[in-house]
């Protein structure tokens, strides 16, 4: 592993203290994600509707909860795609990402739909220039 902060591994060795070491490598990489995708819900939640404290607390929470649904399938999808960052050291951006995002996943989506409808296009025109 590269040099630098591995928050997956900072979290395991504070939670070692309280859970024992075993238990603690389990339950790490699962609180990273939920404190980052919880993270990412504060900064998406300044560009949701007005609302209520407890919406907001809501809000928040459904972003950690989303992240640690897919984070992990992502985290995988970008440690085959670049070895080097990994699936562990990517878990905390992926997480803050998704929660970040929030409400505008249909948007996201859209735009990556029309990404790769432009590569298909491209894909088929050079495709027929070749014949």
């Amino acid at each position: 592993m590269a040099n630098g902060a591995d928050p997956v591994a900072g979290i395991a060795q504070v939670l070692s203290v309280f859970v024992g070491a075993a238990t603690a490598t389990a339950l790490a990489p699962h609180l990273v994600v939920l404190i980052a995708g919880m993270a990412g819900g504060v900064f998406g939640l300044m560009s949701w509707r007005p609302c209520t404290a407890w919406e907001g607390m809501a809000y928040v929470a459904s972003m950690g909860c989303a992240a640690w649904l897919v984070t992990g399938t992502f985290a995988e999808l970008v440690g085959l795609l670049s070895p080097l960052i990994g699936d562990r050291r990517g878990l905390a951006p992926i997480a803050l990402t998704i929660g970040w995002i929030g409400h505008r996943w249909p948007a996201v989506l859209r735009w990556a739909g029309q990404l790769a409808k432009r590569w298909v296009e491209a894909a088929i025109h050079q495709d027929g220039k070749t014949k």
